[in-house]
């Protein structure tokens, strides 16, 4: 190696020996010049290329950024700085051919407002939700994104960051909490667009997802009567640089009033098309799209409704017996963290008091004892005055409970929830077993509960109380339900 070093370097000296013979005086200098201007000539060339590539490269950073999150660290508040603004995991390509195919004519859409209360969600979360929103959709058609700063405490705020992503985004704060369902409704009192969109702030939107729905809105006719949804993918709770398509299904609920996914439209409807948009009996909850003027016309939300829960299957009810239609709109998929539990306290009393205001409304005739079968302990507490509710359905001409079973979901008369029924352990074990508990501890909550009522929401009430709510029975934690009494399963078995 030496000696062929030694070699390269008399062989060099050999060259420039002869190079100064053949350009003696001026004619050297003259050469030099142009070598040393040609060499600059090319570093100049070079830097420009290199310089290029790396601001393609971060353009891709910018746009994949979620594939690289490992700087941002998720489940901690406060997490903020350059590396987590324009960052969010890039959702794949699932839409039918015929939805990317599609032109929408952007002049034809109305306006819209993104309405976005907020409560503990993590910054990484909120972020990627907003930047995916930025991306995905036509700006120019959007007011504002609002976000509803649901009473946080100072380090689950992200007013500046928030501020910082885009003009248009806008921050709002209840200075005490006053749930998500009173958030929504103080959301669209501070925007006065023509339509308005729900949203959470732990979802990634996909590629023109905002555009069907928009459209789907300006078809609906001059009531502007019909609420539309976009198809909730799963981004899992623990991995959110995860996507899993998700199925075509109608949305449900029983007698509880309680949300679940039922059927496909496929089975439901033999002669459905996809991805054509579909009816639903019931929205899913917090996501979805209407007219302004449709919304203030039918009611709002209840807001003697307080925290979460029940102001869906109430929506739902009202909309399709006041003059209305839900649809499905396949071509619009968002990415939706499915959680657990909320990062937030949910009284379940709470819920069952917003479930029986919708009951005492809108369960007419032999209906509402239904409810109180499935929610016994429903039928002792107070659930407020529902006058003025009743009298919005009087003035709506809606109608009847009947009407609605039989027109629009007959599957209410039958055995829907017979199979859910017999998976109500490996329901238990499989959800809340990922984040709570054990599946020893919830298999043996869930055999308790269910030897002695028959739904699954008996079960999953009854745990939800022992792990979502850890102050209701005493001493819980590993092997804690194994020791629960007879009277404990009595008292809290709904």
């Amino acid at each position: 190696a030496v000696d062929l070093q030694r070699s390269c370097w008399i062989a060099v000296g050999a060259r420039s020996s002869a190079v100064m013979a053949m350009f003696p005086g001026a004619n050297l200098k003259i050469l030099i010049g142009v070598v040393v201007c040609a060499t600059l000539l090319l570093l100049w060339f070079e830097w420009h290329s290199v310089h290029g590539i790396v601001r393609d490269q971060a353009d891709d950073f910018k746009m994949l950024g979620g594939l690289f999150m490992h700087k941002l660290r998720a489940g901690r508040p406060g997490l903020r700085g350059a590396d987590s603004v324009n960052s969010f995991p890039v959702p794949p390509e699932v839409r039918h051919r015929s939805c990317i195919n599609h032109h929408y004519d952007l002049e034809t859409l109305p306006r819209v407002s993104i309405v976005i209360p907020y409560l503990n969600e993590t910054w990484r979360q909120v972020c990627a939700t907003v930047n995916s929103i930025i991306e995905y959709t036509p700006m120019q058609l959007v007011d504002q994104i609002l976000f509803i700063d649901d009473g946080n405490s100072k380090e689950w705020q992200f007013h500046e960051e928030l501020a910082a992503l885009h003009p248009k985004v806008r921050v709002h704060r209840n200075e005490e909490r006053q749930g998500l369902i009173r958030s929504k409704v103080i959301g669209v009192g501070l925007v006065d667009s023509p339509a308005i969109i729900f949203m959470e702030p732990h979802c990634i939107v996909s590629r023109q997802w905002a555009e069907p729905l928009l459209e789907r809105l300006a078809l609906s006719g001059p009531q502007h009567s019909t609420v539309v949804m976009p198809i909730l993918d799963i981004i899992p709770e623990k991995n959110f640089n995860q996507y899993t398509v998700a199925n075509h299904h109608i949305g449900g609920f029983d007698w509880s009033l309680s949300f679940n996914w039922m059927e496909l439209i496929e089975e439901r409807n033999k002669t459905y098309r996809y991805p054509e948009p579909y009816p639903t009996p019931a929205l899913s909850g917090g996501i979805l799209a209407m007219w302004r003027d449709f919304w203030d016309r039918t009611g709002a939300y209840d807001t003697n409704m307080t925290e979460w829960g029940g102001e869906h299957i109430e929506m739902s009810l009202r909309t399709w017996r006041c003059g209305g239609r839900i649809e499905v709109v396949p071509c619009s998929r968002i990415g939706h963290v499915f959680r657990a539990r909320n990062p937030y306290v949910v009284h379940y009393e709470a819920v069952v008091v917003n479930q029986k205001r919708a009951a005492l409304v809108w369960l007419d005739g032999n209906y509402l004892e239904n409810f109180y079968q499935k929610v016994p302990q429903a039928r002792h507490l107070d659930a407020g005055d529902v006058t003025e509710r009743r009298a919005l359905k009087d003035r709506l001409q809606c109608q009847s409970m009947d009407w609605y079973v039989d027109s629009i979901y007959p599957e209410l008369r039958g055995g829907q929830f017979r199979l859910r029924e017999q998976r109500a352990v490996d329901w238990l074990v499989l959800v809340l077993g990922r984040s709570t508990g054990t599946s020893e501890d919830l298999r043996a909550c869930a055999l308790c509960c269910k030897s002695r009522v028959e739904p699954l929401l008996t079960a999953r009430h009854a745990c939800w109380l022992a792990f979502a709510m850890p102050n209701e029975p005493p001493q819980i934690g590993s092997g804690a339900v194994r020791q629960w009494p007879d009277a404990f399963c009595n008292e809290h078995a709904f």
